[in-house]
């Protein structure tokens, strides 16, 4: 299976390290996009020779569009894409290759919704909204919709024109492949949280999204 895992990575240079030693173990393709980290998480991906494209601050979907771009141009058959602070189990990966393989999706979103006793509160209200709300305008059930760690075909890529920069994206490429007819499944993955920072402006990133559901509709 030719696949390439992308991470965007804004200053992880707590978890970077450890996760991409565990993923070496599965595969060596491999692609980190630092998003303008103010840390050592650029220099720590560079000694480990990993393939790094350092790009100025634009935000997690800029940094996304830039790895399916250098997928794309590597002509990988699909992209695994996951966080880079740990909140991913890179254990879930053989079971997104499993799903691949079948080749009965177009887009495969790991569902964190099966293992919530640790979620906090406020997530579980916004991810069941999301994706309640997600599913009903794409007319195909999504247990989880706000979960970034997914495996995209190619064809998706190359066919999907993603116009939005930050958290945004990963809606927008779920609501337009959708309605684009592309089939869109799900797996259980675990959750993970380990106190890593959220990047996420609550107020800034709610009116983004406001602004791709007045677009898209």
């Amino acid at each position: 299976m030719n696949y390439l895992i992308v991470i965007p990575a804004y200053n992880e240079e707590k978890y970077i390290k450890p996760l991409l030693n565990n993923l070496s173990g599965i595969t060596k393709n491999i692609v980190i996009i630092d998003d303008g980290s103010r840390d050592n998480t650029y220099e720590i991906v560079k000694e480990m020779n990993i393939p790094v494209i350092h790009q100025s601050h634009q935000g997690k979907g800029a940094a996304l569009k830039a790895g399916f771009k250098y997928a794309l141009e590597k002509e990988y058959e699909w992209v695994i894409t996951m966080d880079g602070d740990g909140q991913h189990g890179w254990q879930d990966i053989p079971y997104f290759v499993e799903a691949m393989s079948k080749g009965k999706s177009d887009i495969i979103i790991g569902s964190r919704m099966d293992d919530i006793a640790g979620m906090p509160l406020v997530r579980k209200v916004t991810n069941k909204f999301m994706s309640r709300l997600l599913s009903w305008l794409i007319g195909s059930s999504i247990s989880d919709t706000q979960c970034g760690f997914r495996a995209i075909t190619s064809g998706v890529l190359k066919n999907v024109t993603l116009e939005t920069s930050h958290y945004d994206t990963e809606s927008e490429l779920i609501m337009k492949a959708g309605r684009a007819g592309y089939n869109i499944s799900s797996i259980p993955v675990k959750t993970i949280y380990n106190g890593s920072e959220s990047h996420i402006n609550k107020f800034l990133d709610t009116v983004r999204f406001i602004r791709l559901l007045w677009k898209t509709l």
